[in-house]
């Protein structure tokens, strides 16, 4: 078991952590490969864009970046200039995108780290060429265009100028050409983008302009419509097991979140309990603590309404969510200690880190963020990205991971 580096002094003193495993993330790579190999072998092979934004959606860039490399992910993808640096700090040599657009101030940065930009206006060609003509540098420039998003790209109406601007610069080059889907799950919105996009495509050929990497699909698009692979696909929630909405079938869950109880009390019948007293006891209860809260990313509205695992047995949270600490009832778990661990996401482990089987009717359970996201009508992007500021990430593998 690796725990992670860099550290903050108190973290790693906690009870309650994250867990990653990195034979999951492995596993999700091959996966997603899979679905975008070609198959005539003389193809250009699809390539894979791994997206590591708020620092790998929470699951820790720096210590899952050199796993990503070993599994041949082509590139990177951040939001930010500071992103991207942090990844060049952790010498990666891998080609990375910046897939905001960058502020003008930073260009110098950007270039400086060997970033690739994103564009999405005439103004942001310029500001780029210009900086990159100020430093003996050559840019390498992702056009995205908007193909019914509307949320960043340029304008198809300014396609033609965009292109030209960027074929006449000596200072920019094209590296590549993409789009974003808005309804990347559903067929007739991925096929209307798609059909614009190729429309798009068709301008630049007849302007004789390469347009370096093409490039639309997310993870969700990658796994069911091929039309939309081109050179490269970008994906993000799928390399980390989790799906936006639902408990994921094809990939691997890799985050696990833990805790361990820190006091025990017995409370008597029709007592109350926590802030607002929101929770009374229908019988004697056993009530267990736990060092987490929603400091941590633990939505307060999943109070008296979320589940975890402990000795193979699923508990109730009771009492309101507070800053943190949470409260269990473990009194259908006699042998329920101070020290013991409870599971929030994930599967729970023995004591010897394989899977927990110690309830003969309720082993192998796993809990999701997606169960989470329903309670909370979100999406699981949201909640794993709210789990980076005070827990330590402890990185494993499993023997088991594959089959």
């Amino acid at each position: 078991m690796l725990t992670t580096s860099k550290l903050p002094a108190t973290s790693v003193r906690r009870d309650a952590w994250v867990e990653i495993d990195l034979s999951a993330i492995e596993y999700n790579i091959a996966q997603i490969k899979s679905w975008t190999a070609k198959e005539e072998t003389s193809q250009k092979p699809c390539r894979l864009m791994a997206v590591v934004k708020a620092d790998a959606y929470g699951h820790g860039a720096q210590d899952l970046v050199p796993v990503m490399e070993g599994s041949q992910v082509d590139y990177f993808g951040v939001a930010s200039v500071d992103e991207g640096y942090q990844l060049r700090q952790m010498k990666t040599k891998r080609p990375i995108l910046i897939l905001s657009p960058t502020p003008s101030w930073a260009i110098s940065s950007a270039l400086d780290a060997d970033l690739q930009f994103t564009v999405t206006s005439l103004s942001q060609i310029k500001d780029i060429a210009k900086q990159a003509a100020k430093q003996a540098k050559k840019a390498l420039v992702h056009l995205k265009v908007d193909t019914g998003m509307h949320r960043l790209g340029l304008n198809i109406s300014e396609l033609g100028e965009a292109l030209e601007a960027i074929a006449s610069n000596p200072a920019l080059s094209l590296s590549g050409f993409y789009s974003h889907l808005a309804n990347p799950e559903n067929q007739s919105s991925v096929d209307a983008q798609n059909s614009l996009f190729q429309k798009c495509l068709k301008q630049l050929n007849q302007l004789g302009i390469a347009p370096g990497l093409v490039h639309l699909a997310s993870g969700q698009a990658a796994r069911n419509f091929s039309a939309t692979h081109y050179d490269m696909v970008r994906v993000g929630l799928y390399l980390y097991g989790l799906e936006p909405n639902s408990k994921s079938t094809v990939v691997k869950l890799a985050l696990a979140l833990r805790a361990r109880i820190n006091q025990l009390k017995i409370i008597d019948k029709q007592e109350s309990l926590g802030y607002g007293l929101t929770w009374t006891a229908a019988r004697p209860s056993k009530i267990a603590s736990i060092p987490i809260g929603y400091a941590d990313g633990i939505d307060r509205r999943l109070s008296n309404s979320m589940e975890a695992l402990m000795h193979g047995i699923k508990i109730k949270q009771v009492g309101l969510i507070s800053m943190d600490q949470m409260l269990f009832d473990v009194t259908d778990v006699p042998q329920a200690q101070e020290g013991d661990v409870i599971t929030l996401i994930g599967q729970e482990k023995g004591a010897n880190g394989v899977n927990s089987s110690q309830s003969a009717n309720q082993t192998n359970q796993t809990l999701y963020l997606a169960d989470w996201a329903k309670m909370l009508d979100t999406v699981t992007y949201e909640l794993v990205c709210r789990m980076r500021l005070r827990l330590p990430r402890i990185y494993t593998r499993s023997k088991s991971i594959g089959q």
